[in-house]
């Protein structure tokens, strides 16, 4: 059981993450949708900024006793694998566009209920990351809903997409170390918590 978790989790990791943002980034450049790239390179510098910038601050000044650090797999999950979902979603209707946002929302779901469970996040350290991801993903949403692809071409997104996540899948990229030791230094350089 432990296992399946560990590997829910990991599809969570940066190193998973990144390069399913670059595919993500080019099915857009192939599909000539410049508007709704743009909007996901701001959904994207909005996610990873705010939850970086976060990280650091509740390190050096924790507003609750349990939120340290705002889950980062639970924000840049909820955005990534919410876009994926939104865009193979747009090409059904019906039941079968349900199926697909259900299926996508479990999965992300499950990715944050599994750092609860293997202790890496707290509760509210997860709906913290959670409130991120959804923010930035409803932003990103609103404008690729209304410019969505008329062909969408979605075989090589999902393709290209699945395979990175099944190679790189307990790969680690930690970007967690240096976040905190930025908030270390800035603690010892006098930050003062507001």
């Amino acid at each position: 059981m432990m296992a399946l978790v560990k590997t829910l989790t990991d599809f969570g990791d940066l190193a998973v993450l990144l390069p399913v943002m670059a595919v993500m980034t080019l099915w857009l450049v192939a599909v000539r949708q410049p508007l709704a790239l743009a909007w996901w390179f701001v959904a994207l510098a909005l996610c990873m900024g705010s939850t970086a910038v976060l990280k650091v601050y509740f390190f050096v000044c924790p507003p609750l006793a349990d939120l340290r650090s705002p889950s980062g797999h639970s924000s840049l999950s909820i955005l990534v694998y919410g876009a994926l979902t939104l865009a193979v979603a747009a090409a059904f209707t019906g039941w079968r566009r349900f199926a697909v946002m259900a299926a996508g929302a479990a999965f992300i779901v499950g990715i944050g209920v599994s750092r609860v469970v293997i202790q890496a996040h707290s509760i509210v350290e997860v709906v913290a990351g959670s409130i991120i991801g959804i923010a930035v993903l409803t932003l990103f949403a609103s404008q690729f809903w209304r410019h969505r692809p008329v062909e969408p071409r979605l075989r090589p997104l999902v393709v290209a997409s699945a395979l990175l996540m099944v190679l790189l899948n307990g790969q680690d990229l930690r970007a967690e170390d240096m976040l905190h030791a930025i908030g270390v230094y800035l603690n010892q350089a006098g930050m003062v918590c507001l």
